[in-house]
Parts: structure tokens; sequence; C-alpha cells
């Protein structure tokens, strides 16, 4: 090897000229001899020579080095390697926009002692193997096996000739097998048995993807510098999966010749699934991970399901140029999935950015997330005919997929007619039967309309002419009433009628023109639109092809511009025939790859056990609660400018809620919906006269469910706001029964003086010189000595209890809760012991009925006084969770104007609260009520789209009424800082005075 410096760094591997160049100052790129720069000016600046070395790591951890004389990678060419030293690529995280967990590609030294690694080639262009391969194994680290597969045995004598002049340290098995499955089909029939005879695999093949018109060189090399960096790279991707045993698959970013849209199934789902069912795999929805180009490092544990079928070459189709649908690729996708199946991890090794992405790959989403309306503008002015997709581009549902409607319907059925048979819940099932029905009646050539497929739901059922009316205009009345405009897309509309454009809506529907006119006249896409092309009346399809052919035969698609979120009927398939397009992400594969869509996937999940049909029940709740999320969050399909009230600067990065109403239909929306739900719907709730919505938490909770009362159940009793404290319920009690512990067990803890706790707990002002004032106290460590104190001062604490008592029986009586008035009444609060109501009962002498949303299994001591407590979202050991969890953020916002009550005027006629000094809540009261103009937003929403009818659906929704709060203590939702620095509980009680409510 050369000693001289300049041909040693040139020759490296590790110093990128391109790379390096594109970093320099613009005045200095036009530099002809970069390594020279590199070693002049890159010593003194301290400059990187490429991606996958950083020279300020290497010069920290070699701290005997001189910063600006010595050069960093000269000394670990020379020196470093020799003494078994480790160096670190730059990890640039804004290369691409990475928001997940990256770590430093690393150049390490072999692991002792070695795996066993085989490498498989399919070697079908033997040129790319011999002057793309071949010199990459020459700078193998260690030995590994050669698994060789190639078609012809004239290739395999040229193979086995170029392989005896490499003298590689390798053991080599070449094979022949037929053309069939691309790569994977001799890797899968040839080798499997071989490859889990070895620790790792290494798999490459002699790709040129000529179907794309030309060779693809560049994105070839990408993918082979990605899996064989240089000989210490390679030890270091070695290391890395000897070093963690979760590490089961390392897919190579695969460089800007990939479009996003690839990293979903396209038309590969049919030949997924069935083999995927084999391993009992769910195959995922949207965007996932896998390795692009059919090329990876991965441990053979990982992918041993995949390894242990009996594969033939007979199972993978002849050779026909096709450029998917096929075996091999549905096999491409799955790999990543075989391998979290098996409890490993999939990493992403980008050279160019000198990092590993842990456990995710970046799908080249930073090239979608570049785009803005103004790019799309600019794409419709150079086009004379736009057409736009409808459904989730122009219009996109309040819902998690179109299935929510037919659940919808499924579940009204079951609750007006409960003696169907087959009963209603099957609706779901019954309806996919006869779409199927409809179809082949005609030849699956022809697409079919919602009149066909409920004709032939008549056919399957035996159900009387009311339900099968009701399922199919429900149907159309909900599709109808929950799409809503995507004003990002139709301003694009908008900018293509502006510049003269021939606008057309090209969509795949059941619903038919007259059906779907409604909706465009309300949503003002109608005057915007030249022509509709609806694959119900044109009885051919985007998805399946046919209706890109009638467009072919009527336009001249050299100027047509298509913009679609569908990535395999909008985008894949006018890819395939030339025709220009623009994709514009669907809100929901925004979810989806947000950090908020795993948690809302996890939420639809029923518990383990659950019949067929809570599962139903539990999947149509998480729908209708978390559908607003596709319009609240995702509504825009751009990053910039983001949906209203939201922001994030990538589109797997946490969501920041900037506008209070959007907090409010965001995180609180589905939780108080589910919880007037199960209010309204409560058995116990039709005993009752009135429900009294206590302390300043029943301010919003009392406008909400008024709200719903009025507007949808006028049914249900009145409701009215009781102001109270806990203070206030506790002092009068005493007056009725002294308890000695009730300072030392009432909250949850304390830390203050005496006088303090008193006044806070109590009402009992000590004077400034009382000997107990200044006393510090700490709870529970002083129960004892509190309940000593308390006896002592059980005259003063009596004497301020027969205040406060008269003054709550005033109250009371004024309010409509009189003592022994023969109405039993209900009290509302969030929760979590049921103090206010356990004392209440004490001093009013009557049953109450309690309603919280997390009731702890302290509410039961209510019953010792004859009342009830219910927890409608959480009880017993789940609402301490809830408790624990929630409390502050919540008590942030279910507040009242004023601050706390601390007794009754009874001078006034009728008595008015007492309150205490305003707290920061009440100073950001404007705020909190905006939040709430949300969440009452979101139940009206809701309501006006679907109907009541959902209500009893909305019951079995605690699950995913929480996942939003769920999402911002985890971080996958943030809240700007001028709503979280508005959000505080006054916590006297306890002695913490005011507590920010940050998750």
């Amino acid at each position: 090897m050369s000693t001289d410096p300049h041909s040693l760094i040139a020759h490296s591997g590790l110093f990128d000229a391109a790379w390096y160049r594109a970093r320099l100052p613009e005045h200095e790129r036009d530099t002809p001899d970069l390594v020279a720069h590199f070693l002049t000016e890159g010593t003194r600046r301290h400059l990187n020579p490429g991606p996958l070395f950083c020279t300020d790591r290497y010069l920290t951890q070699c701290w005997h080095l001189v910063p600006g004389i010595d050069n960093a990678l000269l000394h670990y060419l020379t020196q470093g390697i020799a003494e078994g030293r480790s160096a670190e690529g730059v990890e640039d995280r804004g290369l691409h926009n990475d928001r997940g967990p990256t770590t430093p590609t690393r150049l390490t030294p072999l692991p002792a002692p070695c795996p066993s690694i085989a490498v498989a080639i399919h070697a079908y262009h033997v040129d790319v193997f011999e002057h793309d391969i071949l010199p990459r194994l020459h700078g193998f680290p260690c030995r590994t096996t050669l698994l060789i597969s190639t078609d012809t045995d004239e290739k395999q004598r040229h193979i086995k000739h170029l392989l005896k002049d490499a003298e590689l340290n390798a053991t080599v098995l070449i094979r022949t097998a037929p053309n069939r499955g691309r790569n994977f089909g001799p890797l899968l029939s040839l080798f499997r048995n071989a490859i889990l005879g070895h620790d790792l695999l290494l798999h490459l093949h002699t790709k040129k993807s000529l179907y794309t018109g030309t060779e693809q060189h560049g994105w070839r090399t990408t993918l082979f510098n990605n899996l064989l960096p240089t000989q210490e790279g390679i030890a270091g991707i070695i290391r890395r999966f000897t070093d963690d045993p979760t590490l089961g698959l390392l897919q190579p970013a695969p460089g800007p010749a990939v479009p996003w849209w690839a990293w979903t199934w396209l038309t590969n789902a049919p030949q997924a699934v069935p083999l995927l069912k084999r391993l009992n795999i769910t195959p995922p929805a949207g965007y996932f991970d896998y390795p692009v180009g059919g090329m990876f490092w991965a441990r053979t544990s990982a992918l041993a399901p995949l390894l242990n079928l009996p594969w033939t070459s007979e199972d993978f189709p002849l050779e026909q140029g096709q450029t998917d649908s096929t075996l091999a690729h549905a096999i491409e996708r799955c790999l990543s999935l075989v391998a979290r199946a098996t409890g490993h991890r999939v990493d992403e090794y980008d050279r160019s950015a000198g990092l590993i992405r842990i456990g995710t790959g970046r799908k080249n989403l930073d090239l979608y997330e570049r785009i803005t309306p103004s790019t799309l503008d600019a794409e419709i002015r150079t086009a004379r005919t736009v057409s736009f997709d409808l459904f989730d581009t122009l219009l996109t549902r309040i819902a998690l997929t179109s299935d929510t409607v037919h659940y919808t319907v499924a579940d009204r059925l079951a609750r007006t007619f409960p003696t169907l048979s087959p009963p209603g819940q099957q609706f779901v099932t019954l309806r996919s039967k006869a779409e199927h029905l409809a179809r082949k009646a005609k030849f699956d050539t022809d697409d079919v309309t919602l009149a066909d497929i409920h004709a032939a739901l008549t056919t399957l059922t035996d159900w009387p002419r009311e339900a099968l009316d009701l399922a199919r205009t429900e149907e159309i009345r909900i599709d109808q009433a929950i799409l809503r405009p995507r004003p990002r897309v139709i301003d694009a509309l908008r900018t293509a009628r502006n510049a003269g454009c021939r606008t057309l809506l090209v969509s795949d529907t059941y619903l038919t023109r007259a059906e779907l006119d409604p909706v465009l006249e309300r949503t003002g896409i109608a005057p915007l639109i030249d022509e509709i092309s609806l694959s119900s009346e044109h009885l051919a399809r985007k998805d399946r092809g046919d209706m890109w052919d009638l467009l072919k035969a009527r336009e001249d698609t050299t100027t047509l511009l298509h913009v679609g979120d569908n990535e395999q009927a909008d985008i894949q398939r006018t890819a395939d025939l030339g025709i220009r397009h623009q994709h514009v992400l669907s809100g929901l594969n925004r979810l989806r790859l947000s950090p908020l869509g795993p948690l809302v996937h996890a939420s639809l999940a029923a518990p383990p056990g659950a019949s067929a049909q809570l599962t139903q029940q539990h999947r149509l709740a998480g729908d209708l609660l978390l559908g607003p999320l596709i319009t609240d969050l995702f509504g825009s399909p751009f990053l910039f400018p983001p949906t209203p009230g939201t922001r994030t600067d990538s589109l797997t990065a946490p969501i920041t809620l900037d506008h209070p109403e959007t907090v409010g239909r965001v995180l609180l929306g589905p939780l108080l919906t589910t919880f007037l739900a199960r209010l309204a719907l409560h058995p116990a709730l039709t005993q009752l006269d009135r429900l009294y919505f206590l302390s300043r938490e029943g301010v919003f909770l009392e406008r909400l469910y008024t709200r719903l009362r009025e507007r949808w159940r006028p049914d249900l009793p009145e409701g009215r706001v009781f102001p109270i404290s806990r203070r206030v319920a506790i002092s009068a009690a005493q007056a009725v029964r002294f308890d000695p512990d009730i300072l030392a067990r009432s909250g949850d803890g304390y830390r203050g003086t005496m006088a303090a706790l008193l006044e806070a707990r109590l009402g009992l002002v000590l004077p400034p010189d009382h000997s107990l004032h200044d006393l510090p106290i700490a709870l529970p460590e002083d129960r004892a000595t509190t309940r000593s104190l308390t006896l002592l001062l059980r005259p003063e604490i009596e004497r301020q209890a027969a205040l406060t008592r008269e003054a709550l029986l005033s109250f009371a009586a004024a309010q409509g809760m009189e003592t022994h008035d023969g109405n039993r009444h209900g009290v509302v609060d969030v929760g979590y012991g049921a103090t206010i109501q356990r004392h209440l009962q004490t001093v009013l002498g009557q049953p109450l009925t309690g309603f919280y949303m997390a009731a702890e299994p302290g509410t039961r001591r209510v019953e010792k006084t004859g009342g009830l407590a219910f927890g409608l979202l959480a009880a017993d050991t789940a609402a301490t969770t809830f408790r624990v969890d929630h409390s502050i953020f919540l008590e942030s916002i279910l507040t009242g104007p004023c601050g706390q009550t601390i007794g009754y005027d009874t001078t006034r006629t009728p008595p008015v609260p007492l309150t205490g000094p305003k707290g920061f809540s009440q100073h950001h009261f404007p705020i909190l009520t905006r939040i709430i103009d949300g969440a009452e937003s979101f139940l009206t929403d809701l309501l006006d789209s679907y109907g009541p009818h959902i209500l009893p659906a909305l019951t079995h929704g605690p699950t995913a009424a929480l996942t939003p709060l769920k999402a911002l203590k985890e971080g996958a939702l943030l809240l700007s800082p001028d709503i979280a620095d508005a959000l505080f509980t006054e916590d006297a009680f306890c002695g913490r005075g005011e507590v920010a409510a940050r998750p």
C-alpha cells in the first residue's frame, strides 16, 4: 500500500470528493485538488473527508493528536487501524430530516470471534458481478461462504473463471436455477438450508432494473456502498450484529432514485397476504419498512420462519419482465415484517449521512416533505389538463377508514332490529360478500354501484325491507355527512381552474353522481370541475388500470397532470403509463407515519379474549372517536403550511398543537364525548331527577352535558353547576360527625404549616399569634401528630364546621338539593375518591349517585351512607393510573372562572358562593374556554355527522378516548408554549400551590 498521504487518502474509500466539495464554502468549490485541500485546509479546520469519518470525534478519541496540526484521517489510516481504533460517521441528521433515533456508522476491527457469514449473490448479469460486486468482495474483512446463483451453465462457467482469478478468502458454492423469482427465487429454493447454517447473511444481486428504460447504475451503486462501505465499515456492520442480539435486519438506504410511495404494498398485497398468513403475520397498512432493491444484511435466525418454508423454483412465476405484482416483489416487502415478528429490530444504514437509523427507515420521506402548495401549483401551471382524485385527495372522512361507515351501519342495524337473522352485527361481512357477488355478476369487468351491492345483499339474508332500506340509506347518509374538504388541495384545484386548465375528477367509488353531487356542492368542488369520471358510471377503475385506458383514449395525456393520494391507483398506475402525476399523502397515511399512528393502531385492538362482537364494538368506538384526527391534524397533505392549529417539522416527528380549539378537539373531544355517552346511557341515570356538576370542574362539564341534552337527548335529567370544594364539604361534615383523622388522611399528602393545613382543608383560620400557626406539617409522615392536634383543636373546628354546614344547607336548598325532598339526585365530577359526595351525603342526610371519570377504590365509602359511585372511564386500580397520568392536566382545563369555593354568602337571596383568590388558570380563562369550545365542536361534529344513534357505540371507547392524552404523555403530541404556560392547577389542599400541568 502506498505511504504517500495524498494517494493513501484518495484510495481509502473514506474520502468522498463530491460530498467534500458540496460542504465547502462556494468560493472554494472549484479547488482542482480536493485531497490536497483536505490535507491542508481540512486539517486546519477539522473538516470531515466524507460521511463515514467524523474528524472531531476521532480527535476526541485520540487526545494525543494536535487539532489543526495532525490530520485525523491520515492518522487513522497509518496508525489507527493497526492500533485497533474505531472511527464514527458524521451522523448528519439534517441531511434527510431525521427525527427518529440514530447512531453514527462505525469503522471498527472485526469482532472476536467472528460470526459465520453467508454472502448470497444472484448473478443474473455477470458483467455487474464482475465489475461492481467482485472488487468489493476483495475488501471483505473475514472468511465467508459465497453462495452464488445464476441461470445458465455458460454464466456459471464464466463466474467460476472470475473467482479462480480473484483468489477470495471464501468457500464458494455456485448453482444454476431457472430464471424464476429474480433474486429471491434462487435464494430461497437453492440456499435456504445453507443460509440457516450461518449466523449472518449478506444478500446481493446484479440489479439493473432495465424496465425503467435505463440501467439503474446509480441506485445499484448506492445500495452496494451502503452494504459494503469499506473493509472497516463492513467490520463495523458485523460488530453491530454481534454487539446487539436484537438487531435482525440491516437495510440499505436506497438513495433518491426511489420515490417515497414505493414503501407501500402497491400491487403486491394479493401475493403477500397468503404468505404472511402462513407465517402468522398481520399485513401492515400504509407505509412500512423493507429493503427496497432486495439487498440487505440479516441475522439468519431473524428470517428463519421464511427460510424454513419448503420453497421450490416452481413457486415463482416465469420471468416476463414484470415490474411488480410477483411473489418476489411480495417477499421483498415481507423481509422486515418477518424480522420484527421474530422479535428483532430493523435498522437502516445510510452512508450519505454517516448514520444508522435505529428501528426504522427514512423511506425517502424527506423528498415528499419538500413539496409545498407552491410546488403543486408550479406543476399545475405546466399542464393543460389536470385530473384530481376525490376521496382522500380533495375530500377526506372524519373516520379512520371507509369501513367505519359499514361498522356504524352494522351497529345501527343491531340496535334497531335486535332479532335479525343473521344479526345486524354481521352487516360488514355480509356487505363484503354482496359486493363480491355483484362484481362476479358483472364478470369482474365493470364496477358496481351501491344499488348493485345492496341488491345482492337481499339475496344473502331474509331481513325485512325496513332493515334493508335502513342499511342503504344510512350508508349513503353517513358517507355524505362525514366527508370534509381538504382546503390545500381544493386550492390547487382552484389554481388549475384559474390557469385555464381543463379540470377532471377521476374516482373509484360505488357512489353514483347523484349520490355525490350534494357533497361536491357543499364543499365547493362542483363549480371547479369540467368533467367527472366515476368508476360506478364508467364501469372501469383506476386501481385496475382500465380507467386510465379510457382517459388516454379521451384526453391528451402528454399534457395532463394527475393529482391523487392512492399510491397504487393514482401514482403507480400513472407512472407505468407515463402520465405525469403529483402525489399528495392522505390524512390516514400521514397519521400512520406520525408517532401518533402506533398509539391509535394499538387502541383499536380489543382486549385479549374478547368476543367477536366486543371486538367489533371496540373497533367502531375507536374509529369514531379517533377518526376526526384525520382532519384535525392531517387535513393538509403538506408540512408547510400545516393543517391549521398544528405544526411539525417532519412527517415522523411529534405534532405540536398551537391553537386552543385544536387542543380541545384532539385531546379532550374524544375523552369528554365518551364520558358524556356513558353518563347519558348509564342505567342509574333513569332513576335521578337532576344532576349536579360539582366544583369548578363542573362548569365546563355541565356546559357540554347541557349541549348534549338540549340538542340530541332532551329526555335526560336537568343538569346544574353546584359550586363546592373539598374544603367546604369536609368542614361541614365535621358538624355532623367529627373525624379526628380528617386532616391526616384527606388528600394526597401535604407539605406546609398547620395554619395553612387547617385553612385549606377545613376553612379554619388560626390567629397569627396562635402557638400552632407556624408548626411545619408533612403528611403522611406526621399523621399521628396531626391527629392529636386535630383533637386538641376540636372546639374551634366544630364551631367553624357548624357555620359551614348551615351555609351549605341553605345553598343546597336554594339549588333544589333539599334534604329528604323525596327526589334522588346525582353528582358529576372528574373523580377520584368521591370525597365531596361522601361528605355532602353526611351533611344532607341523603344518598347521592356519583358519576366520575375515574373512581378509585375509596369511592366505595359513599355506600356506607346509602350512596353509589361509578367510574365511567376508569375504576379501581385503573382509576389510580388515570389520576397519576392525567389528573393535573385535566383539572388545569376543567375549572371555573372564579377561585375555589370557600363558603356561601347567606345574607343574599338566594345564597351565592364565596370564592377564594383567582389562580393562574382563572387569569388564562379565555384560553381554557377556547379549549372547551374545541371539545364542544368535536362533540357536535361527531353527533351531527353520524347521528345520536352512535352514543351506545361510543360507550365502548374509553381506551380510544384516552389515546390522545397518552400521546401527549409520551411525547407524540406536544403543546405550544403559550398554551402549556396557561395550564396550572391550584392545589392548596395538599400544600403544593400552583402546579404546572406539563406532561
